[in-house]
């Protein structure tokens, strides 16, 4: 393996890194909102599975990451990948991530 590509895997492997890094601290929000009352079960367990997918997808390489300017991409993107509605009152996206 050459310097070149034993840079970039450890890159890869140190953005992977961050990325769950990130993730793990917005699922611990999500736990302290329903701890809170802030949150529903129910939307806590569907950002559960959310996050198990995300990091699922991280783990095999099968993600890209998209840096959206606004708010309504992020939210029309979360919702064609949730195939879900997400627009709550008081509540914004989470991340503007696409899984291949």
């Amino acid at each position: 393996m050459s310097d070149q590509e034993d840079r970039l895997l450890r890159e890869a492997a140190a953005d992977a890194e961050q990325i769950v890094s990130t993730l793990v601290d917005e699922l611990r929000d999500s736990f302290l909102g329903y701890l809170r009352g802030e949150i529903e079960f129910d939307d806590l367990t569907f950002e559960v599975f959310d996050t198990l997918q995300a990091v699922h997808a991280v783990r095999s390489g099968r993600y890209t990451i998209e840096y959206l300017d606004e708010e309504d991409t992020v939210t029309e993107e979360m919702e064609e990948l949730s195939q879900e509605p997400v627009r709550e009152e008081g509540r914004k996206p989470r991340r503007g991530k696409r899984r291949r």
